[in-house]
């Protein structure tokens, strides 16, 4: 089979899931991903258009909200390659954050009767701009986006409201396509799709996978220049790290927390840094996936003071290192968790997670099993595997 994906980037989360599907399905298959923005030095990875033209998309959406005139001329030119290729199977990720003309790239998947599946990692598809939206309470989304009150949701740095203009763009070109199975990392957003504009498609549910080749416990020592291990480390991850992510809960519960912890905070930007109070070790962004392992593994606890979450690699990834999750109960971030690895909380109940502390002293002693557990469960190899089935599946239908 012809196996063409296409997402924002090649790397972060949905990039990580692109290439450990390509890794998974095997050599076999013929396989391609265009992507906005190229990291990797792979050569099935093109990169579909210059910085210049990155930069003019955005420019287009986030200031002028015209997000469906972005990437004209280089979404022309990756059609005509798909046209080349012919893929049994077009597998959609990331569309948004100035990936690609959405509009063009729907026209040539209705036109030509491609077979798609569309792997939503947020609820981007069904909105009029916005990621999530359970945070500012708004629904919306369910019959049809306009004057709009949290613009910034939607990634506009302008003051221009066209999220009716893009709600309906959105639901002219995603309809009616003929082939199109929409899959989920979580009943969460399989829920909220059925609830959209979009419940006339099939929707499944394939949890994300992780690499176990790079998220395994393990004793490095990269990190003790600013890390006391003689502490009970409490680590958190996010990038960004921002009030979604429980970037305010973090810095109120350093003031909390008994000197026995050490809270570690990791995805901070410049600023962040700058400000951060002495009780919190801060650490920018790494891609580096063996380093992150190395802070999973050392941490008492990881805690997830998510508000808003499709699902939740970094639990996953958590817990493939053997450490217990402490997490807020958000979207479908909890999907993965269970009483036996974790401690799940109110959103904002910092008082609890302070009680979930005493919990994780038990759950520290069951860390061979939580590893097990993981390991089984939430391999990349277990999702490239469920992807390498639909695909087989759909191609095998008539057109």
């Amino acid at each position: 089979m012809k196996i063409v994906q296409i997402n924002a980037c090649d790397n972060g989360s949905t990039g990580k899931i692109l290439l450990d599907i390509f890794d998974g399905i095997g050599k076999e298959n013929e396989r391609i991903a265009f992507v906005s923005r190229k990291y990797s030095s792979r050569d099935e990875v093109i990169k579909m258009h210059s910085r210049l033209q990155y930069r003019i998309h955005k420019f287009l959406s986030s200031y002028l909200g015209l997000d469906e005139f972005g990437s004209y001329f280089s979404t022309k030119k990756t059609i005509n390659q798909l046209k080349k290729i012919k893929p049994d199977i077009l597998h959609l990720h990331n569309l948004h954050d100035h990936t690609i003309n959405y509009a063009l790239l729907f026209r040539y998947i209705k036109k030509y009767n491609v077979k798609t599946i569309w792997t939503m990692h947020d609820c981007w598809a069904f909105t009029g701009g916005c990621f999530y939206f359970e945070l500012n309470g708004c629904e919306k989304w369910k019959t049809g986006c306009s004057h709009c009150k949290y613009l910034k949701s939607t990634g506009m740095v302008a003051n221009i409201d066209r999220t009716k203009r893009q709600y309906y763009l959105k639901k002219k070109s995603f309809l009616n396509v003929k082939n199109m199975l929409i899959v989920t990392p979580s009943e969460w957003l399989k829920n909220h799709v059925k609830n959209s504009f979009l419940k006339e498609y099939e929707v499944k549910v394939i949890l994300n996978g992780i690499n176990l080749d790079n998220f395994s416990r393990t004793d490095r020592h990269t990190f003790d220049n600013i890390i006391d291990r003689h502490k009970k480390v409490l680590l958190g991850v996010a990038a960004p790290f921002n009030e979604r992510k429980g970037f305010s809960d973090f810095i109120k519960l350093a003031d909390m927390l008994q000197p026995e912890f050490q809270l570690v905070m990791v995805g901070l930007n410049d600023e962040q840094l700058a400000t951060l109070p002495g009780k919190i070790v801060g650490i920018k962004r790494t891609n580096n996936q063996k380093e992150l392992a190395e802070l999973y593994s050392m941490a008492y606890a990881f805690l997830n003071l998510t508000y808003e979450d499709t699902s939740s690699t970094v639990n996953v990834e958590a817990l493939a290192c053997g450490t217990p999750v402490i997490c807020y109960k958000s979207g479908g971030a909890t999907e993965m968790l269970d009483s036996g690895n974790s401690v799940v909380v109110e959103q904002g109940n910092l008082e609890g997670i302070l009680k979930a502390l005493e919990k994780a002293e038990i759950l520290n002693g069951a860390r061979d099993d939580i590893e097990r557990r993981a390991k089984k469960d939430f391999s990349s190899q277990r999702m490239a595997d469920e992807y390498a089935m639909i695909y087989k599946e759909m191609n095998s239908r008539g057109n």
